[in-house]
């Protein structure tokens, strides 16, 4: 009877010492400090749930078989890849001095060298660019591959999943990759039977079981969006294969998702192409051992041709190389900085990066939506507002629609686009693909398409925002210490 009473005390010992063994191993981790922070408060705070959390979510965990195999796998297609490559469009001497040190760094810490010969066109409407998709697979001849974070059964894109029925028809290989949370309700629907019945091969990235938490984190996710089709001809940017519209409480009509996303025709295609395989097998069962067939001669490159950079980045071998490609060209701008997220939840570092741009000089705006389709996340970017704008960085709020484009400018001369957030998951979690584009004349074409955002935009003063209400404030603070777990 004794031994009962005395149960709770053994459980309660046993409970706290598994929470301070998860702080300091919390504490003993390489992490920034505000994560850390975060996470000994939630868990000596929180008990049960705290642990729960950090078990779940605390790590990123790709687990060990798999990280090995990713970076095995990654080395030996960069490998094979950039001998290829070699001699016919690496090209770093190519890229400017103003951007060297940033292609550089690109190189080392993402395997993907700056590539020159690439022709680029700038699709800024979601139906204008499913049609060009379409078209491009309705021209494949060996294969098509297809990797987008969320897939979707909609009316609107019916005619993507069409064109991928009569490729495999006529006997291309069709590869389609969809992430395991994003694309849950496709990856189970008829849409998916209906491709896998007709030969395509279907896999889903980084499933998502509950058993699988045992041995990874679950909410590690593949967000890129790549198409490349015959090793010529790839598409990057921030749409999905999913429909237009976007509702919300706060319209009165559905608007539309508003994406930018980049076609390439050239060797940046087989940058993706290399991407793609990378993810491909990671969590297919196929064996590919000649990468040499997706990586066509495509000719020798025009000298007025645009040089273009892919940095992907992820848990693994490369889990920091777009947040660090990208905080060097923020210190590199010296008169203009343009950027349009959904999602700005910056860490520490990101966040003094951009208020020193400003303060030297650098004339820094940031577009973001009115409407978020995350109202936490929408809020813990609201906590950063006050600070910027003292700081002297103009911020707009989009109200043409769900603004969803992942785009910045620097100077006029270096363009990015891609998948990635100004966020803490994309930055440290997700798996993101990012071009860097040195070229004046797609930085034109590309700050011509921000500068329309801004022009549907409204400008937050800071005067105004200070006249927020004490609720107000306190909500977007609160939400602003959940931002490094976001």
């Amino acid at each position: 009877m004794s031994s009962f009473y005395l149960l709770p005390a053994w459980l309660f010992l046993i409970e706290f010492g598994t929470r301070l063994a998860l702080v300091a191993r919390v504490v003993m981790r390489r992490r920034p400090i505000n994560a850390t922070l975060a996470w000994v408060s939630i868990l000596l705070f929180a008990p049960f749930l705290g642990q729960f959390l950090y078990l779940l979510i605390g790590e990123s965990r790709l687990g060990s078989r798999r990280l090995k195999r990713y970076e095995r796998l990654s080395k030996s297609l960069e490998q094979e890849a950039i001998s290829l490559w070699r001699h016919r469009c690496l090209a770093m001497e190519a890229v400017p001095d103003r951007c060297s040190h940033v292609a550089r760094y690109g190189t080392a810490v993402a395997g993907l060298p700056p590539l020159r010969g690439n022709e680029l066109t700038l699709y800024s409407d979601n139906l204008t660019m499913m049609a060009a998709l379409v078209r491009d697979i309705d021209q494949a001849r060996d294969h098509v591959h297809l990797l987008y974070y969320i897939w979707e059964d909609d009316a609107a894109v019916s005619p993507v999943y069409e064109s991928i029925l009569r490729a495999a028809a006529r006997g291309v290989r069709v590869r389609l990759l969809a992430d395991g949370v994003g694309s849950r309700k496709f990856l189970r629907g008829p849409t998916c039977r209906r491709l896998k019945g007709a030969g395509v091969s279907v896999v889903e990235a980084l499933p998502a079981a509950l058993w699988r938490m045992i041995f990874a984190r679950l909410d590690l996710r593949n967000h890129r969006k790549i198409a490349v089709i015959d090793g010529r001809t790839g598409y990057c940017g921030s749409q999905n294969i999913n429909g237009p519209s976007y509702r919300s409480s706060k319209w009165r009509r559905p608007k539309m998702w508003v994406d930018a996303t980049v076609r390439v025709q050239g060797p940046a295609a087989q940058a993706l192409g290399v991407t793609f395989l990378r993810d491909w097998l990671l969590d297919s069962d196929e064996d590919i051992t000649d990468v040499v067939c997706f990586l066509p001669d495509i000719g020798v490159p025009a000298q007025d041709e645009v040089l273009v950079q892919l940095v992907p980045s992820g848990p693994g071998a490369t889990p920091l190389a777009i947040h660090q490609a990208l905080l060097t060209l923020i210190y590199s701008a010296r008169e203009e900085l343009i950027m349009t997220t959904p999602y700005f939840v910056p860490d520490e570092a990101m966040f003094e990066a951009l208020l020193a741009a400003a303060t030297r000089g650098v004339d820094v705006r940031l577009i973001m939506p009115t409407v978020s389709d995350s109202h936490l996340v929408a809020a813990a970017a609201r906590a950063h507002y006050e600070q910027m704008l003292e700081g002297g960085i103009r911020i707009f709020q989009y109200n043409g629609g769900l603004l969803h484009a992942k785009t910045v400018t620097v100077d006029r001369n270096v363009a990015l686009i891609g998948s990635t957030n100004f966020d803490h998951r994309s930055f440290f979690l997700n798996f993101e693909a990012t071009m860097f584009i040195y070229d004046d004349d797609f930085a034109s074409i590309l700050r011509f398409m921000q500068v329309g955002y801004m022009e549907s935009a409204e400008s937050i003063s800071l005067e105004e925002w200070r006249r927020r209400s004490v609720w107000e404030r306190a909500r977007d603070n609160c939400a602003k210490l959940m931002g490094p777990l976001l």
